[in-house]
């Protein structure tokens, strides 16, 4: 049984109920007070005597349900029928508006040349969006119609019911209601059967109205790659007329522009309504410029003081007055209701932002004396977009464009040559790259334009200049941030820990993402195809049977790579600050890797969901490639096991091991490699897989004692019991020996000229040449204080004659001497 079978099953029962309750109180109110009982089983029992009466009664209170539940269903369809009138109504002026709409924007289109792609770019992009909004605000008449058959369906139960009812027992009052009931019921199946067959043909025309949306469609997408065709394939030869015939040219372009005004969508080309919008514009600049100052000069003035910045009071009023106008034509934009004046107001606003990036970045790192140099450098390419987008706003056709680009392309290019040799040495290395990777583009631009490219020429630098900006804010916001710690150091604050780490790793490398989309979306966007470069970003690209992504999903990805990595590092920073010095050693390290590992693994497999990663293809291609996988990377993965094994069991980072006649300390423990910090500072570097096969001695593992042994001599004859009793009282008092492991001495060895003793100290490994040395010092002071020396071997020589000479003879006495 569905929904509504048992609504009508709990009203029918309320019904009944209702009705008994009804009979009986009318019962009860026409028996007479003094009727006495014995009447009233008499009455009963004539009752019991009589079924068709009862049976009378029972199918009166169904036919009293079933009139009520008419009642309710009427008022509850008469709502519907209302409210899906107003839809009706609203989805006939939808008809009608987009009919309209459609008609008026296929005639543009089929009436549009390909020598006016300004205008046939902005046309293009109208009718893409008309065919959005028409997807948009298009009825639902399936539901509609699914609900106007449920209705029905539920009337012409309620009539079947109704005629199927026994009529030879009911009442006339009873006859009468089951009348008026079929009559309401047969005149809202009417009314909904008239709804129906409305809203058919409403589906009807939609659905041809459909059919001419979907071919407009289609014409402004051949129009967009007519388009691209002839922005980027079809040279024009107009150029190399500029200098043979100057005034057919200047012909040409005038009927050109004059013929370019007709539609009623170009931008207001009369006199009084150009001075009005050069009034609107000089007004804006004016305010724009006293606010400008005022913030500068009197709200930051005590601030660019104690910065050393109040030199470039008027650099940074003129990038606040950009902005402002900046603000304002987006507010204009905003408040317009034509659609050309808001995408000249868009692309106005964009504009004057790309500028105010470059002077803020400007003024931000260079000095006072090198801001204007920098102007210098940067503003010819920044004249030459704005003309550009100038020629943009007032739907330039291509022969205006392709006689003014190569005159302009070859202008700039002469002005910025001499001024990147007069100036370039003045300017930082970043400027002086930037400047020459700009000469260059615009070199190349002027040989693009003259070969009759104007339009692929202005695209290219414009999307240089997009980079080159993104870049420059960036780097302009990072030495912001540097003079932010800056002063706070002067200052004697405390440094604020989280907060470079937050701008640089997570803030900037996001920001760089947006800014490097936006600096290919925008110049798009001067064609008016940036919907087109964003739907071809979030376009599917199918690998068979691997995955299916999209640039969107690449996007993604790299915007959680990047903040992963933040969180990673920040994960670091804390345990840091937690364990202080004990970071560095034990479990931590371990904990931090395996950690690492785990989340980038996470990612991993995050971002093959995100790219829809058919997992079957993947494992069969990876069974395939396995063999060759295998023997490229089977030292790495033998290494990563290893390290692995290493960081779970043997082997922790701190600890002090020997390995190949090597001891040091473990500094790092990573995945293919172990580094070895030595006591002489050298790092050595064992694989992880080397390092697993060796015999090494940790030893740090169980505790953090040595057991060395200290050898010292002593002259025959001293009592060695007392010797043994004096270095033991002696180190008994040194701090870093081991309280568990006792000292021990023995007597080792009989020497030449000494009794040997070995003392077996616990040492601390981490401090071993220090230890012993203060060992060996306290055994020495301790016998030179009692008295017992410590022999060292002595030998005699006696040289009888040296071998392969001769001795020589003693000269003879004189007689004198005799």
């Amino acid at each position: 049984m569905s929904m509504p079978d048992y609504r009508t099953f709990f009203r029918r029962s309320a019904s009944f109920l209702l009705a008994g309750f009804l009979t009986a109180a009318q019962a009860l109110a026409q028996q007479p007070e003094n009727a006495a009982p014995i009447q009233d089983a008499v009455q009963s029992q004539e009752a019991a005597a009589e079924p068709t009466t009862e049976s009378a009664t029972e199918m009166d209170t169904v036919i009293l349900a079933l009139c009520h539940e008419i009642s309710i269903l009427q008022k509850n369809v008469e709502k519907r029928i209302a409210i899906r009138e107003s839809l009706v109504t609203e989805a006939d002026e939808t008809y009608s508006f987009f009919d309209t709409r459609v008609y008026e924007m296929s005639a543009v289109l089929y009436a549009l040349d390909d020598q006016k792609i300004f205008t046939m770019a902005f046309y293009c992009k109208a009718a893409t969006r008309l065919v959005k909004l028409y997807y948009e605000r298009r009825p639902d008449f399936q539901g509609h119609e699914a609900r106007v058959g449920e209705e029905m369906a539920r009337i012409q139960k309620l009539i079947q019911s109704l005629e199927e009812v026994n009529t030879d027992g009911l009442s006339e009052t009873s006859m009468v209601q089951r009348d008026e009931a079929l009559t309401t019921c047969h005149s809202l199946l009417e009314k909904l059967e008239k709804e129906k067959e409305q809203l058919a043909c409403l589906k009807e025309l939609f659905n041809n109205l459909g059919n001419k949306v979907n071919a407009l469609n289609a014409e402004s997408n051949k129009l967009f790659n007519t388009l691209f065709s002839k922005v980027f394939y079809t040279p024009s030869h107009i150029a190399r007329y500029i200098f043979l015939n100057p005034g057919m040219i200047y012909r040409a372009c005038m009927s050109a522009w004059e013929s370019s005004a007709d539609s009623k969508l170009q931008l207001p080309s009369d006199r009084g309504t150009l001075q009005h919008y050069g009034m609107v514009l000089l007004g804006m600049l004016l305010c724009a410029y006293l606010l400008s100052r005022a913030i500068v000069c009197w709200g930051f003035k005590k601030m660019l003081e104690k910065s050393g910045n109040y030199d470039k009071r008027h650099a940074f009023t003129n990038v606040t007055t950009i902005l402002l106008i900046a603000v304002l034509l987006i507010i204009s934009e905003m408040q317009s209701t034509d659609y050309l004046l808001k995408s000249a107001a868009s692309l106005g606003a964009e504009f004057l932002l790309l500028t105010s990036a470059i002077l803020f970045s400007l003024v931000t790192r260079l000095k006072y004396g090198t801001i204007n140099a920098g102007i210098r450098i940067y503003m010819p390419y920044l004249l030459l977009g704005g003309f550009f987008m100038l020629l943009r706003m007032f739907m330039a056709p291509n022969i205006v464009v392709n006689v003014s680009m190569p005159v302009l392309f070859t202008l700039v290019s002469l002005f910025s040559l001499l001024t990147w040799v007069r100036q370039r040495h003045r300017l930082p290395r970043l400027d002086r790259f930037f400047a020459t990777i700009s000469l260059v583009l615009t070199i190349l631009g002027s040989i693009l334009c003259w070969a009759g490219f104007s339009f692929m020429a202005f695209l290219v630098l414009m999307t240089w200049i997009m980079l080159m900006t993104s870049i420059l804010l960036l780097v302009g916001l990072w030495d912001l941030l540097h003079h932010y710690e800056k002063r706070r150091k002067e200052r004697n604050k405390k440094e604020i820990v989280w907060f470079r780490p937050f701008i640089s790793k997570l803030v900037l490398p996001c920001l760089a993402i947006f800014l490097i989309l936006f600096s290919l979306i925008w110049p798009a966007a001067t064609f008016d195809m940036g919907d087109l470069i964003i739907s071809k970003i979030y376009a599917t690209t199918e690998i068979k049977d691997l995955i299916t992504f999209s640039w969107g999903h690449v996007i993604l990805v790299i915007l959680i790579a990047i903040v992963l990595n933040y969180l990673i590092f920040l994960g670091k920073n804390t345990l840091r600050e937690i364990y202080g010095e004990n970071y560095e050693v034990g479990t931590i390290p371990t904990f931090v890797t395996l950690s690492t590992l785990f989340l980038w693994g996470l990612f991993v497999f995050t971002s093959l969901v995100i790219m829809n990663a058919n997992y079957n293809g993947i494992l069969m291609v990876m069974g395939g490639l396995s063999m060759g996988i295998g023997f490229a990377l089977k030292d790495t993965i033998e290494n990563i096991i290893s390290g692995l094994s290493l960081m779970l069991g043997r082997l922790r980072q701190g600890d002090m091991i020997e390995c190949d006649g090597y001891r040091g300390r473990v500094s790092s423990l990573g995945y293919r490699s172990t580094m070895i910090e030595t006591l002489d500072g050298s790092i050595i570097a064992f694989q992880n897989s080397q390092l697993f096969n060796k015999n090494f001695r940790n030893m740090t593992r169980n505790h953090k004692f040595e057991c060395v042994k200290v050898e010292v001599g002593i002259s025959y004859g001293t009592d060695v019991e007392k010797a043994r009793g004096i270095v033991l009282e002696a180190l008994s008092s040194l701090p870093f020996l081991s309280k568990i492991k006792k000292t021990s001495v023995v007597l080792d060895s009989f020497g030449d000229s000494s009794v040997n003793l070995g003392v077996w100290v616990w040492i601390p490994v981490m401090t071993k040449a220090s230890s012993l040395s203060t060992v060996r010092e306290r055994i020495y002071h301790a016998f030179n204080e009692y008295g017992i020396s410590i022999p060292f071997p002595q030998q005699d020589l006696y040289v009888k004659e040296f071998p392969g000479r001769q001795p020589e003879e003693k000269p003879k006495a004189s007689p004198r001497e005799e």
